[in-house]
């Protein structure tokens, strides 16, 4: 089922998010919403917090680099109480936005690789190693379970510079 946004300006989205305990039928039904709301708003991604619920969750489409320079994006993996193990020295800056501040966008630096450890939907543990926009997606969604927006991590120039829209943004969807 589609629900609500949680917009910039939303005390939630600055609240750090507490651990699952256990895959219940109501994480089951938090993980389809998510999917659902995420469709409906055509996001690659999105964290629990965003609908308002502080649950360590988050669902991501992966992208998918073809040999042609062609990119696709799969269907959405869960990811239960994840945590970044490594993070690489190496950097990238590239522009991001998120669902829940809609129009904005900004430059970020983030590690160009990152190890990540999770629980899947079904109870087990996963742990892969990620780069590029994968990895500065899952950086992304990880973030948001910590009360943390991109918009956190611009330089102070980049942040000065659309601080007028986010005003905005506050005012428009303040509750």
């Amino acid at each position: 089922m589609k629900r609500p946004l949680v917009y910039y300006g939303h005390p939630t989205l600055r609240r750090k998010s507490e651990p699952v305990k256990e895959i219940t039928p109501e994480i089951h039904q938090l993980v389809q919403d998510l999917k659902d709301t995420t469709v409906e708003h055509n996001g690659a991604g999105m964290a629990a917090v965003q609908l308002g619920v502080l649950h360590r969750v988050f669902i991501l489409c992966r992208y998918i680099h073809h040999d042609d320079g062609r990119w696709t994006m799969t269907s959405p993996y869960v990811y239960i109480n994840p945590r970044i193990l490594h993070y690489s020295k190496e950097t990238l800056i590239d522009t991001e936005g998120c669902l829940s501040l809609p129009g904005l966008r900004g430059k970020v630096e983030r590690p160009e690789k990152i190890r990540v450890i999770w629980t899947d939907l079904e109870g087990k543990t996963q742990e892969e190693d990620f780069e590029g926009y994968n990895a500065r997606s899952i950086m992304h969604e990880n973030d948001h379970l910590n009360g943390v927006l991109y918009i956190d991590r611009m330089t102070d120039k980049d942040r000065k510079y659309i601080e007028p829209d986010l005003r905005a943004l506050k005012k428009k969807y303040s509750i």
